[in-house]
């Protein structure tokens, strides 16, 4: 029996989410996968590099998609769609539908206190309003981007054999994609983005354990001296991750004083707490 193209990997903790959105969604997928469900609802894995290894075990797919319980696939061919553009990319070391594309000195120098997401790339939807959550969306081939958000990653079996998601440096539940997609670029491989719409159900939160784990990364990385998430980007200096925080709560809080839409200069003003290590 050929394997199926995709083995598709999902860890989980609420069954009825998992039920209601992934599953549903894979329910009208053209043939050619199989699905490993993690079962973590008991909390028995402390990672997420961990808990996807274990599904990763199991896997025969050419290529291994790795994706949240809470994502819908937007198109009843997503992957028949997305095995095409995956056979165009010869240097793929992990692709994803949304990412950051690394941004030259001159032009970050003019992003300092601005949304992170206007470097953004993907055909991300988000919350119960189905929202666009990145900055670009008008691109119909895979785009190069730096990293990739974990809500769906895809990586070839050949590449993950080689090499797997590093469950010393990401220790939590954040950034394993990042740290892959820049492991994969230190093999001379790429990170891309496909032009394939997916639904993302919650947004997620940052604590204590995602700038732990970014510490990590850049003690890992040590050439990089910005990385760009789709959390924000960050700088390896302390110093200059306060400061571009401190001016995104000023430009927010000053927004919602003339009465724009806006959370305010709050949860900027948290992410520095949660960066000092001063807040959970």
């Amino acid at each position: 029996m050929n394997p199926p193209a995709f083995s598709v990997i999902c860890v989980y903790n609420d069954e009825k989410i998992l039920n209601d959105w992934l599953l549903k969604s894979l329910e009208k997928q053209t043939p050619g996968f199989e699905l490993i469900k993690v079962d973590n609802t008991g909390g028995a894995f402390r990672s997420a590099a961990e808990a996807l290894a274990h599904g990763a075990a199991r896997a025969r797919g050419e290529y291994l998609l790795f994706v949240h319980q809470d994502v819908r696939f937007l198109s009843d061919d997503w992957l028949e769609k997305a095995a095409a553009f995956l056979k165009k990319l010869p240097d793929l070391g992990i692709a994803g539908v949304g990412g950051m594309r690394k941004i030259p000195a001159a032009e970050l120098l003019r992003l300092i206190g601005t949304s992170p997401f206007r470097s953004g790339t993907g055909m991300v939807y988000g919350g119960p309003e189905k929202e666009p959550i990145l900055g670009r969306m008008d691109f119909k081939e895979p785009a190069a981007v730096q990293t990739v958000d974990e809500l769906l990653l895809i990586i070839p079996a050949s590449v993950y054999k080689n090499a797997g998601f590093d469950a010393d440096t990401c220790r939590g539940w954040h950034l394993y994609g990042t740290d892959y997609a820049l492991s994969a670029a230190a093999r001379g491989l790429k990170a891309y983005v496909l032009p394939l719409p997916v639904w993302h159900r919650s947004g997620g939160t940052l604590g204590r354990e995602y700038f732990a784990t970014l510490r990590e990364i850049f003690k890992k990385h040590r050439g990089q001296k910005v990385i760009f998430t789709t959390c924000g980007f960050w700088f390896a200096s302390d110093l200059l991750n306060c400061l571009n925080l401190l001016a995104l709560a000023l430009r927010s809080g000053l927004g919602r004083l003339l009465g724009r839409p806006n959370a305010g200069a709050g949860p900027y003003l948290r992410r520095i707490k949660l960066l000092l290590g001063r807040e959970k």
